[in-house]
């Protein structure tokens, strides 16, 4: 094998092992947007929707039905060691993750919390969770859930381990350089 030969070869190497190296940092923010159904006949529904930051996650609570008069407080967290299930059935679980409370104006509500150094995927890590906005505050006490929903993945991840699209094209490229290098340098050599 020629030098020039060999020079294409690893020009293509070079090249390949780029492309991975760039595609493995290049990691995707995670985005995770869960339904929040009623609890105990409550009528309340809405979403959560949890996104990857540079801060950590942003969580932001959409919410409907919300049955009290405009400015009333609902506390709204997410619990670990349970599901919504076992919410519902009087076995909660502690809070993991306090939220901005949600206010109440016209029945809807909103809040928006940053949960700072966690990423979507340390949320989605198997422990079990939900999400959970409690009935109207009053006192010290934390009324109970009125609206839930668990903490699962609803979409297949971004990269999930698969070569992006970008990397493909990248890895193509360099292959063809490789032959296109390689089969100049050769038929100039002969």
């Amino acid at each position: 094998m020629g030098r020039k030969t060999v020079f294409g070869t690893m020009l293509a190497a070079t090249l390949l092992v780029a492309a991975l190296m760039g595609s493995a940092g290049a990691q995707e923010m995670g985005s995770q947007t869960l339904q929040l159904t009623p609890s105990r006949d409550s009528g309340v529904s809405g979403t959560a929707t949890l996104t990857d930051t540079a801060e950590g996650v942003e969580a932001t609570l959409d919410m409907q039905g919300l049955p009290t008069a405009d400015g009333t407080e609902h506390l709204a967290h997410i619990h670990a060691g349970a599901t919504c299930a076992d919410d519902r059935a009087g076995n909660g679980a502690p809070v993991e993750i306090p939220f901005e409370s949600v206010m109440a104006q016209g029945g809807a509500g909103t809040s928006t919390t940053v949960i700072p150094d966690v990423t979507v995927a340390d949320l989605l890590d198997g422990t079990p969770r939900y999400v959970n906005v409690h009935a109207e505050k009053t006192g010290d006490a934390v009324p109970p859930g009125i609206s839930c929903a668990d903490v699962v993945s609803t979409t297949v991840p971004a990269t999930g381990g698969f070569v992006s699209p970008l990397t493909m094209l990248l890895l193509g490229g360099a292959a063809l350089v490789a032959l296109a290098t390689g089969g100049v340098l050769v038929r100039r050599r002969a």
